[in-house]
């Protein structure tokens, strides 16, 4: 089992925004069909190593219209107009959106345009990396599996993605054509995961933590 650890100052405002998105708690977990997340207390440095969880969504209008009336902001650092779309991921393509969760965490609504979810759930974790080939090697050191690979051609540079399985949910890696300056510790923090012995520290700042 594989679950992001979302590190906030508030945790009770935390979980009011989490219950908009239609998470609910159960047993120190929280939940959303089969996505499950940790909410703990801390003083995270803004958006960290971890960039995003994504939620698959049946219909992503119907998914937006209902989390705009619980208030659901988007992030317009990413996409301030709303749904858009990347026609190179899974045969027909993805929309997608990111929302502004709890203390401006990141939440993204994903899409496939064939073969759509048939419920709310876990979608991915999105982890930028400097060095894409040295995550990945990472994470295939601990068993993760690589399912798809892609290279973006896009105005700014090519950036190279990569999906992989690991413990029960799915990891995308990509490498942004620029640099970024980002702390190890951000909101979404570390990523949990059931049946390891010890905390590792892997490349880039990333943890991975006993669940």
């Amino acid at each position: 089992m594989l679950v992001p650890e979302l590190t906030v100052v508030d945790p009770d405002s935390a979980a009011l925004a989490l219950a908009a998105f239609g998470f609910a708690a159960d047993g120190g977990l929280w939940r959303l069909g089969d996505q499950a997340i940790r909410l703990v207390r801390g003083q995270p440095q803004g958006h960290g190593r971890i960039d995003h969880i994504a939620l698959s969504v049946p219909d992503m209008d119907a998914a937006l219209a209902r989390l705009t009336t619980q208030r659901i902001a988007l992030d317009v650092g990413v996409t301030p107009h709303g749904p858009e779309l990347i026609p190179e991921f899974w045969d027909d393509g993805l929309r997608f959106v990111y929302l502004s969760g709890p203390e401006t965490a990141r939440i993204e609504l994903c899409q496939r345009l064939t073969g759509a979810a048939p419920a709310i759930g876990q979608d991915h974790v999105g982890i930028p990396c400097d060095d894409l080939d040295a995550v990945q090697r990472f994470f295939q050191a601990q068993g993760a599996t690589p399912i798809a690979a892609v290279d973006l051609i896009r105005p700014e540079g090519t950036i190279p993605v990569r999906f992989l399985t690991y413990q029960g949910g799915v990891i995308e890696l990509y490498q942004p054509a620029a640099r970024r300056a980002v702390s190890g510790h951000g909101l979404w923090s570390r990523l949990l995961v059931g049946g390891l012995a010890d905390e590792l520290h892997g490349p880039e700042g990333l943890t991975l933590a006993p669940l």
